[in-house]
């Protein structure tokens, strides 16, 4: 739990003042956030693919480039004006 003394003096840089219920309240949580904080310490920063979703990436497809259609044929259903091509509206 969050020392008293820290409590108060953090207290008094905020300019807060807290009733010995909101101080109680308030003392849990700020423990609580110094220790979840506090395992940061414990991560090790090595990474093992495997664990994510329980497939290494070494295990997927390759991805493999699939020519579907010509640029000329994409831009064939557009009109030019002002050197912007202005598509037709496909949803209502």
């Amino acid at each position: 739990m969050l020392d008293s003394k820290i409590f108060d003096e953090l207290a008094e840089l905020s300019k807060f003042d807290f009733s010995e219920t909101e101080k109680n309240k308030l003392s849990e949580e700020l423990s609580d956030i110094i220790n979840f904080v506090g395992k940061v310490k414990d991560f090790s920063g090595d990474y093992d693919d495997t664990l994510e979703n329980g497939v290494a990436y070494s295990d997927l497809r390759d991805d493999v480039e699939i020519s579907t259609a010509s640029v000329e044929q994409l831009l064939s259903n557009t009109n030019s004006d002002k050197n912007c091509y202005i598509i037709p509206r496909v949803i209502d």
